[in-house]
């Protein structure tokens, strides 16, 4: 399998050149995307994890700590890089977690490439190469591969271990290959529980397409392993014995608690397609050939597995557009199955309708690199990079720092759920909260530092110039200067954008 890949890409320079200029990208991205896209891939894992090793943590403030519905599996995962980057001397929360970012980033992009590659090593070069090139240059796709949660973790080892197998089937698979594969199919289950609709979408595959109907029991002897290792560590975590999909389960969708965040259409899923794998217009049309696609290959392993996860969660009241971050990897895969016919239909099309394609094609290429340039140097956590920030310049040896935050600090969210993992780093500088505007007025000092969030600020902006206060650091420049446009213009601003003060630095 590998060799057979090796051979492709070794024979092609183009090709060599498109993955060099996606691992660049890749690269820069796990070093530059801070912080985390959710709270929960936080605090339910990072969090959780400093509970579970006894360091000082924010797990308290989650409503999830006092009813066991979250698997531990990752919290555990955790705890062990933890423990491993700790071992070598890194004690820096930032750096700890670029390092996961890259690690994460390049086994996602090494899995996903290799999959690509493997299944259009056969097609048209230009075929390959469209897909490659929508799996590492689309603007969002990137930036969803390092994030070290539940979905990103969990797509990993699903479609790593389904590869691995369907690769594998047709050779006479030994009992320890099946029960390992079973086994891996656990993890991922564990890693997020919504992977069970993919697993449904596997099992539908390998009775009805793959006919393997012989592999199923010890593919099931694994799984069941798994389950319970699984079900051991949950035990050990929250002291109890507590089947974790169940509680999940129950709390969700017999309780309905999770239709308490909101419930959405289905076409939020679609909008989140059209809008991350490449960018419109020319996605809407990559969108419509990929479900052509889809009609002519349904049997296929991918089509089926995804289809499935995707219609599961249209069902599903609650919507949220990381839900989808599993199969985003493979919409390029569906997308290179329509390419055929979307080639096909061009080289038959008059001069003016292929004018107006490139023309299309020219535009949309030209929003994707601009979104993607953005994203590099913006992080999505504003929050997190502005501590990176503070970190850098006044959380160092010798400095007794203090800075006031107004309405809120940097290290919670608008919910008050501490960052506490990153808080307990800063051992040179001191966060102190101020709740009301009139403090602020009381606040004296040569090295007196002041931080606050757009929306927070912006109220009392003539109070702070009078008082001799001056920005001496942004989040993001970029971002705080089109805050400032929207709210001239009466806008609502960009969430979460942050300035630190500084009293009389003129």
């Amino acid at each position: 399998m590998f060799t057979e890949i090796k051979g492709v890409i070794s024979k092609d320079r183009n090709l060599r050149l498109i993955l060099l200029a996606g691992l660049i990208i890749q690269l820069i991205v796990a070093y530059t995307a801070t912080g985390s896209y959710h709270p929960d891939q936080h605090f339910q894992i990072i969090e959780f994890s400093s509970y579970q090793m006894a360091t000082p943590n924010g797990a308290a403030a989650l409503w999830e700590f006092y009813n066991p519905v979250r698997p531990t599996l990752q919290i555990y995962s955790f705890s062990g890089w933890h423990y491993l980057i700790s071992a070598v001397g890194i004690d820096n929360p930032y750096t700890e977690l670029t390092i996961l970012r890259i690690i994460l980033g390049m086994g996602m992009f090494f899995l996903f490439n290799a999959i690509a590659i493997y299944y259009f090593k056969d097609a048209q070069k230009k075929i390959l190469y469209s897909v490659l090139i929508i799996l590492n240059f689309s603007w969002f796709l990137p930036y969803v591969k390092v994030q070290f949660s539940s979905e990103i973790v969990s797509a990993l080892f699903f479609f790593g271990t389904a590869w691995l197998y369907d690769i594998k089937k047709d050779k006479s698979p030994s009992l320890a290959f099946l029960m390992t594969i079973g086994f891996l199919f656990s993890l991922a289950f564990y890693f997020r529980f919504q992977v069970g609709f993919l697993l449904v979408g596997f099992g539908i595959w390998l009775i009805f397409v793959a006919k393997k109907p012989t592999h199923i029991l010890p593919l099931a002897v694994g799984f069941i392993i798994g389950a319970v290792l699984n079900t051991w560590m949950d035990h050990e975590f929250y002291h109890r014995l507590v089947i974790t999909p169940y509680e999940y389960y129950y709390a969700n969708i017999v309780e309905k608690r999770a239709a308490l965040f909101g419930t959405s259409s289905f076409l939020r899923y679609i909008g989140l397609f059209v809008a991350v794998v490449t960018v419109p217009p020319i996605s809407l049309i990559l969108f419509y050939y990929a479900i052509k696609g889809f009609f002519k290959n349904y049997t296929h392993l991918l089509f089926l597995t995804t289809m499935l996860f995707i219609l599961a969660h249209c069902f599903v009241g609650h919507k949220e557009e990381r839900f989808m971050f599993p199969i985003l990897f493979i919409l390029p895969i569906w997308i290179g199955w329509g390419l055929p016919s979307l080639f096909s239909y061009y080289s038959r099309a008059s001069k003016g309708f292929r004018y107006f394609i490139n023309s299309i094609l020219i535009f949309s290429v030209t929003l994707n690199g601009l979104l993607l340039v953005l994203l590099i140097l913006n992080p999505y956590s504003q929050s997190i990079h502005f501590t990176e920030l503070l970190n850098a310049q006044l959380n160092k040896p010798g400095n007794t720092i203090r800075v006031y935050c107004y309405r809120r600090t940097p290290f919670e969210t608008p919910g008050k759920s501490p960052y506490i993992f990153y808080q307990r780093y800063f051992t040179h500088m001191e966060v102190i909260r101020l709740n009301s505007s009139d403090s602020i007025k009381l606040l004296e000092g040569p090295n007196t530092y002041l931080a606050a969030t757009f929306d927070e600020i912006m109220p009392e902006k003539k109070m702070i110039d009078s008082l001799g206060y001056t920005p001496v650091l942004y989040s993001s420049n970029l971002l705080w200067n089109i805050d400032e446009y929207l709210y001239s213009k009466k806008k609502h601003p960009i969430n979460d954008i942050w300035v630190l003060y500084k009293k009389g630095s003129k």
